[in-house]
């Protein structure tokens, strides 16, 4: 499944022309996006940059949204309980709403109300998590409507360009520190992309994963390592001063963020986490296509949202 990020660059080449025809302008105080599991993510992520409005990602359904909110929906099979929801949610308060997505009952929804709802037609890989180039660019054009500095797309596909190969070596690397152990991500700028790492390995590798929040995690977590030393690898992404004091005081591993450029390491160090998964996947004889207990959660989770 190692070609699936390989071919990231070509992806998000296709994702920046398609973005050209992008139309929708922010014009709301507040922007809420939803989504779940690797469509939830792109949002979190969009976070790591600067905007004019307030904006949040959170998963499921926003609990405070009206007339004033630009509702962002994204869900890539389009068939997400929580994210459809989400959308009815914003409908009958009177939302602003945009729905990301390739398929399902969200496109269906956004043509029978296309009056009230901006719809964007993706097309990217099999799995929601090869997709991310298709997902997180769209996102980002139309934040770039109310961003604080210049959102360049090109410097995406730029960033994995520039250290694909580099990552290939660094995440065969970091899988095999991961062997026999529980990876713990710490990040405070990047922390989106700790979570990026706990979910890829989580679902390609079928192994445990978490992350902590820079500087939360150096007031509490951080003391369990006194017991939890052996069994947690703590691995640090950043380096900004607040993250030298998590990784020095854990002896963790670091991932330096590659580039002065935000977009780029976005672009390239999501990849990394991609990478990183299937190298540990192919280590544990996993197979990253399979989904053993998802299904079960999904069939659960859309008899309580049905009608």
């Amino acid at each position: 499944m190692l070609e699936n990020y390989l071919k990231w660059d070509s992806l998000f080449d296709q994702a920046i022309k398609e973005a050209k025809e992008i139309n929708f302008e922010i014009k709301t105080d507040k922007v809420i996006f939803t989504g779940m599991g690797g469509s939830y993510i792109p949002g979190k992520i969009a976070e790591i940059l600067d905007y004019n409005v307030d904006y949040r990602a959170i998963t499921g359904i926003p609990r405070k949204v009206d007339e004033n909110t630009t509702l962002i929906a994204m869900s890539y099979s389009g068939t997400t309980s929580e994210t459809i929801q989400a959308v009815k949610e914003g409908l009958e308060k009177g939302s602003k709403i945009v729905v990301i997505s390739s398929d399902g009952n969200l496109e269906k929804i956004a043509e029978d109300h296309k009056e009230k709802i901006y719809f964007i037609k993706v097309k990217g890989l099999s799995q929601t998590r090869y997709s991310f180039p298709v997902l997180i660019t769209p996102l980002l054009k139309i934040l770039s409507t109310v961003s604080i500095n210049k959102i360049n797309l090109d410097e995406l596909k730029e960033g994995v360009i520039e250290n694909k190969e580099k990552y290939k070596d660094l995440g065969k690397k970091l899988s095999t520190k991961i062997i026999g152990k529980i990876p713990v991500f710490y990040a405070s700028t990047y922390f989106p992309i700790a979570i990026r790492f706990k979910q890829e390995i989580n679902e390609n590798a079928k192994s445990p994963a978490f992350y902590g929040e820079i500087p939360e995690v150096n007031h509490n977590e951080v003391e369990s390592y006194v017991r939890g030393k052996d069994l947690l690898l703590p691995i640090v992404i950043g380096n900004e001063s607040i993250d030298d004091v998590t990784a020095s005081v854990l002896n963790a591993e670091r991932i330096i963020p590659p580039s002065s450029s935000k977009l780029k390491n976005i672009s390239s160090l999501v990849l990394l986490a991609g990478l990183t998964s299937i190298y540990l996947a192919d280590t544990l004889k996993e197979n990253p296509e399979k989904l053993n207990i998802i299904p079960k959660c999904r069939e659960r989770t859309s008899v309580i949202f049905k009608g």
